[in-house]
C-alpha cells in the first residue's frame, strides 16, 4: 500500500469513528430528553398552555356530533366560524366577535388544578368532551391537540396533551357554549 492510500483510508477511519461516535451521543442526548420530559410534573395552579389570544388564528373544536373552525385573518380581528355536523345538517357559518364570544381567554390559557397520571386520565375523566386545536400566528409548527374530558358528574375538566393530563380550571359551560355554534357565539 502506498503512504498516500494509508493515509486517506486512516481519515476515512477517522471519520467514520467520529460519525458513529456523534451518532451514539446523539441518541443518548434524546433519550436523556425524553426522559425528562416524560417525568416532567405539573404544578397546581401553573398555567400548562398559554397563547396569547389576539394571536390565536385558527381554533378548531372536535366533538362526536361536530366540528367547529374559527379563524381570522389578522391579530384581533372577527372570527369567521364554521360549524359540520355528523349527522348531516346542514353547515352553518356565522361571524363571532375578536375575542370568540367571551371564550377566546379561557380557551387559549389553561390553568393546572393538579396533574394527572396519563394511564389514570380515562378513568377518573370517562366523558369525553371534545378536541382542541389552536394556531397562532407566532408558532408555524402545528402544536398538538388538546383532549377534553370530565367526570361523570361533569363537575371537573381534565386536558390531556403532549403526553401529559391535568385537571384544569376550564369550565364545562365554555365547551357548551362552543357547542351552541352560532347561536352563542355569532355577533349580534
Amino acid at each position: 500500500m502506498t503512504p498516500v492510500i494509508k493515509r486517506y483510508g486512516l481519515f476515512g477511519l477517522i471519520f467514520l469513528g467520529g460519525l458513529l461516535s456523534g451518532a451514539g451521543l446523539s441518541q443518548l442526548g434524546n433519550n436523556t430528553l425524553e426522559t425528562a420530559d416524560a417525568e416532567r410534573k405539573i404544578a397546581a395552579d401553573s398555567e400548562i398552555i398559554s397563547i396569547l389570544s389576539d394571536e390565536v388564528m385558527t381554533l378548531t373544536y372536535r366533538t362526536e356530533a361536530l366540528t367547529l373552525t374559527a379563524q381570522r385573518s389578522k391579530p384581533a380581528d372577527q372570527f369567521a366560524v364554521q360549524i359540520t355536523f355528523a349527522d348531516g345538517r346542514k353547515p352553518r357559518q356565522c361571524l363571532a366577535s375578536p375575542d370568540l364570544g367571551g371564550l377566546l381567554t379561557s380557551l387559549s390559557t389553561f390553568t393546572a388544578k393538579g396533574q394527572i397520571q396519563v394511564p389514570q386520565f380515562d378513568a377518573e375523566f370517562p366523558r369525553m368532551l371534545g378536541t382542541l386545536e389552536i394556531r397562532d400566528r407566532i408558532d408555524t409548527a402545528p402544536p398538538p391537540a388538546m383532549v377534553f374530558r370530565t367526570t361523570a358528574d361533569k363537575m371537573a375538566v381534565a386536558l390531556s396533551y403532549d403526553g401529559h393530563a391535568a385537571e384544569v380550571g376550564t369550565s364545562i359551560d365554555e365547551f357548551a357554549k362552543l357547542e351552541g355554534g352560532c347561536e352563542t357565539l355569532a355577533q349580534r
